[in-house]
């Protein structure tokens, strides 16, 4: 079974809720940093202030996506980089 397959949003969000304020990396090593606020986080590491729902973490996990190109979503690097981290999967 594949990491997207084998993880709930449920457990996947709640992992994102407990690494809020770390530093995550996409995958040209670019840093992140989020606050979550009710259903969404923000990337505050970046000037605009990327906005990111939960739901778009869900759609992401569906995907199966195997890079971030293949996410057709806003935020997809950051989706990709937070998702795949090993403290969230």
């Amino acid at each position: 079974m594949s990491l997207w397959k084998s993880n709930n949003i449920d457990k996947v969000w709640a992992n994102i809720c407990k690494y809020e304020g770390e530093a995550f990396y996409t995958v040209t090593n670019k840093e992140i940093k989020y606050v979550v606020k009710d259903n969404y986080i923000i990337v505050v590491s970046i000037p605009s202030h990327t906005r990111i729902s939960k739901t778009n973490f869900e759609k992401a996990l569906e995907m199966n996506a195997s890079k971030p190109s293949e996410i057709n979503l806003r935020g997809r690097a950051y989706i990709y980089g937070i998702i795949t981290d090993s403290r969230i999967k």
